[in-house]
């Protein structure tokens, strides 16, 4: 079986003249065929709506490499809404356990929430000895293993992007996803954060229900034929 390898989330706005019937029609009809991409495993609708000021609608693009990757965001972007962000990354196991940082199952069914965020360690980071780089790791990991219910995706893209990292959150209750933030925070590894923003929350849906909530009231019917 095929394995995604590359994780991309395009974060978009709606233009005024997209906002309406046929904005929505236009929009299913390209991500039903970037679905059918040859190489893309999943993709997942989100709606942004109140969440951010910058962006109405995301998309989660699970592929095996990263061109395949490219096809399908181009069938999007192609029906005129406007990028906010992109984030993209590399799934890799992880340089001080040999494990993947990734628990979410794709192709699989979704919990209500993704947080998604990109960051980058500090110069000060890489100048510290691995023993102790990895000590830090393993606080970490521990805090994070003791919240339960939340799956968490991390991509590589050191190098290759402004960002070195993409991870990506799913769960069912934000405010507990906050309290681990919170929790993360406090460990030893936190000072060597250079940065971890934009933020983006987003709410997992069926295509027809985002593309109904995002373009507006009454379009169901329309992007249903």
């Amino acid at each position: 079986m095929a394995e995604a390898k590359v994780h991309g989330f395009l974060f978009l706005r709606v233009p005024a003249g997209l906002r309406n019937p046929q904005g929505a029609k236009r929009t299913k009809e390209a991500v039903e065929a970037a679905e059918r991409t040859e190489g893309v495993l999943a993709i997942y609708p989100y709606s942004l709506i109140g969440l951010r000021a910058d962006a109405d609608l995301g998309f989660w693009i699970a592929a095996t490499d990263l061109e395949k990757y490219q096809s399908a965001a181009r069938e999007i972007l192609h029906t005129g809404l406007e990028v906010t962000c992109t984030l993209w990354g590399f799934v890799r196991p992880s340089q001080y356990t040999g494990r993947s940082g990734t628990s979410v199952q794709v192709p699989g069914k979704r919990l209500r929430y993704l947080i998604v965020y990109p960051f980058s360690k500090t110069h000060a980071w890489y100048q510290l000895p691995e023993e102790e780089r990895r000590n830090m790791m393993r606080e970490h990991a521990r805090v994070g293993h003791g919240f339960k219910g939340i799956e968490q995706l991390l991509l590589y893209s050191t190098g290759l992007a402004d960002w070195e990292f993409v991870v990506g959150y799913e769960t069912d209750d934000p405010e507990r996803f906050s309290e681990l933030v919170m929790a993360l925070r406090s460990t030893a590894a936190r000072p060597y954060t250079l940065r971890d923003t934009p933020i983006f929350t987003a709410r997992s849906g069926s295509l027809e229900e985002i593309l109904e909530e995002v373009f507006g009231t009454g379009i169901k019917a329309e992007v249903g034929t």
